[in-house]
């Protein structure tokens, strides 16, 4: 049974009885601060993941790509069995990185990604009239090499996930206040990754 306050949960030690919770939780968090604060359309994303949990004991229903997110998120979590969000995941360069940081940027990531290939695709039954050219010609992008370089730059975690952000369409300020952090943070990371892209590719 639910506490009253079902967000109390992410306080307590990760367990096999709580790890799909607090996973869908923390999803949940994320998504709805992607939805709040980005320029980008994540309403579709975050009602989707919302339908998702008021019917996830449906045995007919159809999940949407946001519980996989989800999924993923509570399978990372299967690793931590014992430990507090709040316990140490690792250590980059003297910076302490939390188990709760960690899948902050694990979701980050993902929905980047989503986001990309929401972007890219589309309903070809719906714009069947107005194409131009034939689909034989036509040519999808390709974001591997992009992944790649991003990889390329092994940034710290907290400079990966300002440019996450960016990558989504999140202005300074929306980010500054969706990772609560000032403005001037936002950009002294975003400047060591352009630092590091320019000496690697320039």
């Amino acid at each position: 049974m639910l506490q009253n306050n079902p967000y109390n949960v992410l306080s307590e030690n990760i367990s096999f009885e709580n790890v799909q919770l607090i996973g869908e939780l923390i999803t949940l968090k994320c998504l709805r601060g992607y939805c709040a604060y980005s320029r980008q359309n994540f309403e579709i994303l975050y009602t989707g993941y919302v339908r998702d949990l008021n019917r996830r004991n449906n045995p007919t229903h159809t999940f949407s790509d946001a519980y996989d997110i989800a999924q993923t998120t509570i399978c990372f979590l299967c690793e931590f069995i014992g430990k507090e969000l709040t316990d140490v995941y690792t250590v980059k360069n003297g910076k302490i990185i939390t188990i709760k940081h960690a899948v902050y940027n694990l979701i980050s990531r993902h929905v980047n990604r989503l986001r990309r290939h929401n972007k890219r695709a589309c309903d070809i039954d719906y714009f069947a009239d107005s194409l131009s050219v034939e689909i034989d010609h036509y040519e999808e992008k390709d974001y591997t090499e992009v992944d790649n370089k991003i990889e390329l730059l092994n940034l710290k975690p907290r400079d990966r996930v300002v440019l996450d952000c960016y990558m989504a369409g999140m202005t300074c300020m929306e980010i500054a206040e969706f990772l609560d952090i000032s403005r001037i943070t936002v950009w002294r990371r975003r400047t060591r990754a352009q630092v590091k892209y320019k000496a690697l590719f320039t």
